[in-house]
């Protein structure tokens, strides 16, 4: 049961973070003829939605970036409930 709460804690953390939020600009490509990286796009559903959807397109390297941002938010959502908020 805690474990859920924690989870749901860090679901909503993670998705009301401003880390999400598009970062101005982007770095130039090293060479002139190299390809941009593929897209991959999810979708999702907002919690408490059942019609609703989202689209978000990343690159490989920044879904995983977003899934350890995630990961390390719920792990701190996880240990202030371990100690008591504190």
């Amino acid at each position: 049961m805690m474990k859920r709460i924690a989870v749901g804690l860090a679901t909503i953390a993670v998705a009301t973070s401003p880390l999400f939020a598009q970062q101005p600009g982007s770095p130039a490509p090293t060479k002139a003829a190299a390809k941009p990286e593929r897209q991959i796009c999810k979708r999702s559903a907002p919690s408490g939605s059942l019609v609703e959807t989202r689209r978000e397109c990343h690159t490989r390297a920044e879904w995983t970036r977003i899934a350890q941002e995630g990961r390390a938010v719920g792990q701190d959502v996880v240990d202030r409930a371990a100690t008591g908020g504190k």
